[in-house]
C-alpha cells in the first residue's frame, strides 16, 4: 500500500497546529489556577492540588514536546491528560481527554504511516 506524502504531511502539521491551540487553551486555565498559589493566604493548597497542577503542567509540556519529538510528546500528553482529567473532569472526561489527546493521536498516526509504509513521494517527518 502506498501512502500519499501529502496525507502524512497534513497529519504532521495538523497535529502541530492542534497541539499549539490546545496548549494555549489549557495553558490559560493553568495560569488562572496558579493564582491560588500566589494569593496571600494563611495555608498552602492541599497536596492533591499540587499534584493535579503538576499533572496539568506535564500535559502542557507534553503538548510542546510533541512539536519536536512526536513519540515522547504524545506519550507524555496522553498519560498526563488521563491522570489529570480522570481526577478533575468528572462527566466531561471523555470530551476533555479526546480534545487534548487528538494532537498526540494525529502525530502518532503520521509517525506510524511515515515510518511503516512505502510513501509515494518519500516525505520525511520531522527528525
Amino acid at each position: 500500500m502506498r501512502i500519499n506524502a501529502t496525507l502524512i504531511t497534513l497529519l504532521y502539521w495538523s497535529a502541530r497546529v492542534l497541539a499549539v491551540m490546545v496548549f494555549l487553551f489549557w495553558g490559560a486555565f493553568f495560569l488562572e489556577h496558579l493564582s491560588w498559589f500566589f494569593k496571600p493566604v494563611a495555608e498552602w493548597p492541599p497536596t492533591r492540588v499540587w499534584l493535579l497542577q503538576l499533572a496539568h503542567l506535564a500535559m502542557l509540556i507534553g503538548l510542546l514536546v510533541l512539536l519536536r519529538w512526536e513519540l515522547a510528546g504524545s506519550a507524555l500528553t496522553i498519560v498526563a491528560a488521563l491522570v489529570f482529567f480522570v481526577a478533575v473532569a468528572g462527566s466531561r472526561f471523555p470530551l476533555f481527554f479526546a480534545v487534548t489527546s487528538l494532537p498526540a493521536i494525529l502525530a502518532l498516526l503520521a509517525r506510524a504511516l511515515d515510518r511503516g509504509a512505502p510513501v509515494a513521494a518519500g516525505v520525511q517527518g520531522p527528525s
